[in-house]
């Protein structure tokens, strides 16, 4: 039978010792959208969940279906959720007008 000798160093942490061997691979890289692919061609993004004030809004709600209204209103809901949890100084004001003319036509829509 043979006999196996210990480590001269004793330390069996595979963490401390130097890793050998092959190279890691190199990353993958998405080549940019050619010529020949315009962006106009590429897959739009979907809209998030919440409508910041830099993002378009329409100038007049009373051509919007009630789907399109309600979800106007669900985003600008979430984003002043949004803006009182993360800002301290609370919502900015442009979402805070964007609100009061949905909750306005909405009100409109209701009485007719």
């Amino acid at each position: 039978m043979t006999a196996i000798a210990p480590e001269p160093t004793g330390n069996n942490d595979l963490r401390a010792q130097p890793v050998t061997g092959a190279a890691p691979s190199t990353p993958v890289v998405t080549p940019p959208l050619s010529p020949a692919t315009p962006a106009a061609t590429a897959t739009p993004r979907a809209p998030g969940s919440r409508l910041g004030p830099g993002e378009d809004f329409p100038d007049d709600l009373t051509g919007l279906v009630m789907a399109d209204l309600q979800v106007l209103h669900s985003r600008i809901a979430r984003q002043l959720d949004h803006d009182h949890l993360t800002d301290p100084a609370g919502p900015h004001p442009c979402t805070m007008d964007r609100q009061q003319d949905l909750l306005a036509e909405l009100d409109t829509r209701d009485t007719a």
